[in-house]
């Protein structure tokens, strides 16, 4: 008999590895909510998250990004689109205990590809060189990364096939997303 997941399913990853889109149609798929982090950040804010950046800097988003994780209406049936650098902070992996994370892995050269029409809406990425830039952020978070239970590669693949390969890994374990 198939076990259902112990909490919310947290997808994890680099900028372009498809965070958003895979979290939407998976909660879709398997009839759960969404939430995706980065949205929140904007509504709490009223900003988008190049202004944030823009006006008030990095860190001022890393806190309005805790605050939206801490105060987050989710339960055991949400899908948690998250920002790229959430998982390399201990304090907010701890805040779902319960989390069961997915990293979405891209190759920076992919993700680069990916975000070619909305690297300006990518602050991190708005230097001359994102893939030089995407390396590094990937060299710096990989061993958070690697903390999430499951892996799925998304390079070339579109996002229905992504989900698929979610749950493919989760029935593999045996687990089944249960309904709400």
């Amino acid at each position: 008999m198939p076990r259902p997941l112990r909490g919310p399913l947290v997808l994890v990853g680099l900028s372009g590895a498809g965070k958003t889109a895979v979290g939407g149609l998976l909660a879709r798929r398997i009839r759960w909510s969404f939430l995706d982090l980065d949205a929140e950040v904007e509504s709490l804010s009223g900003r988008s998250i190049v202004d944030i950046f823009a006006a008030d800097g990095e860190q001022i988003f890393r806190d309005l990004e805790a605050r939206v994780t801490e105060t987050a209406s989710i339960d055991r049936t949400t899908v948690v689109s998250t920002g790229a650098g959430w998982m390399a902070r201990p304090e907010l992996r701890e805040t779902w205990p319960d989390a069961v994370c997915v990293w979405l892995r891209v190759e920076p050269a992919s993700a680069v590809s990916r975000l070619a029409r909305e690297r300006s809406a990518r602050p991190l990425l708005a230097g001359p060189d994102p893939e030089a830039e995407l390396k590094k952020l990937l060299a710096c978070r990989l061993p958070a990364y690697r903390l999430a239970e499951y892996s799925v590669r998304t390079d070339g693949l579109a996002p229905e096939a992504v989900v698929e390969a979610i749950l493919a890994e989760l029935r593999t374990d045996g687990i089944r997303p249960g309904t709400r």
